[in-house]
C-alpha cells in the first residue's frame, strides 16, 4: 500500500484531467455522482463483509481524488471557484493513506497545470502556488496524524500489559502466595503450642508468625493498589 496508494492518487487526478479535457467534460457531474454512488454501495459490502476490509483504504483515495478532481476540473481547472477543495484533498490523503500521497497528488497538479490550458495565467500561478504552500503543511499534518496513532497504539499496548500484570499478581496473591503463607502460619502455630519448645523460642516464633500475618497483609494492600 506504501506504492499503490500514491500511483492511485495520481492515476484519478489525471483520469479527472482527462475527462474535462475530452466530450465526457459535460457529464462530470454524473460521473462524480455516480461514483459516489459506488462507493456507498461497496462502503456497504465491506461493513456486511460482504467485501475485505483491505480495500477501503484504496477505495476511499479513489473516490476522494476522483470527485475533487472532477469538480475542480470541469468548472474551470486551476481557475475554478472550487479550487480550495484541493487544499481539502491533500490533507484528506494524508488520513486515508499517508504524506507520500499528498506529495504524489501535489507534483501532479504542478505538471498538469504546466500543460493545461490557462484562462488567467497569473490567476493561475496563484491558485497553484497556493497549493504548493499548502502541501508542506498537509505532509506536516500527516506525519503528526500517524505519530500520534502509533503513540494510541503503544498506549493501548501498555495498558494491555498493566492489565496482565494485575491479573497475575491478584492470581499469585490469591494463589500460590496465599496458600504457603498459610502452610508457614500452621507450621508455626503448632510450635508454639507444643509444651517442648522454651518460652523465649515460643515468642521468637509467635514474632515470626506476626510478620508472616504482616507480610500477607501487605500483599493484600499492594493487591488493591494495583
Amino acid at each position: 500500500m506504501q506504492f499503490v496508494s500514491p500511483i492511485l492518487g495520481v492515476i484519478t487526478v489525471v483520469a479527472a484531467f482527462l475527462i474535462a479535457v475530452s466530450p465526457l467534460a459535460d457529464y462530470g457531474l454524473q460521473i462524480a455522482a455516480f461514483t459516489m454512488v459506488v462507493y456507498v454501495g461497496v462502503s456497504f459490502l465491506i461493513r456486511k463483509r460482504i467485501l475485505s476490509a483491505d480495500i477501503k483504504v484504496t477505495l476511499d483515495i479513489l473516490v476522494f481524488s476522483l470527485t475533487i478532481s472532477l469538480l475542480i476540473f470541469t468548472t474551470g481547472g486551476f481557475a475554478s471557484p472550487v479550487f480550495f477543495l484541493s487544499y481539502f484533498l491533500l490533507f484528506g490523503v494524508t488520513l486515508f493513506s499517508s504524506p507520500i500521497t499528498a506529495t504524489a497528488i501535489t507534483v501532479t497538479f504542478a505538471l498538469l497545470f504546466i500543460v493545461a490550458p490557462k484562462a488567467d495565467f497569473w490567476m493561475d500561478l496563484l491558485q497553484m502556488g497556493s497549493l504548493l504552500a499548502i502541501a508542506p503543511l498537509s505532509v506536516l499534518f500527516g506525519r503528526q496524524y500517524i505519530k500520534v496513532i502509533a503513540d494510541k497504539k503503544m498506549i493501548t499496548g501498555l495498558n494491555q500489559k498493566v492489565q496482565k500484570d494485575k491479573i497475575d499478581v491478584t492470581t499469585w496473591t490469591e494463589g500460590d502466595f496465599r496458600r504457603r503463607l498459610l502452610r508457614i502460619q500452621e507450621y508455626l502455630q503448632k510450635l508454639g503450642q507444643d509444651p517442648s519448645i522454651e518460652l523465649d523460642k515460643k515468642e521468637r516464633i509467635n514474632s515470626l508468625y506476626r510478620q508472616i500475618y504482616d507480610l500477607f497483609l501487605s500483599g493484600r494492600s499492594l493487591e488493591k493498589k494495583i
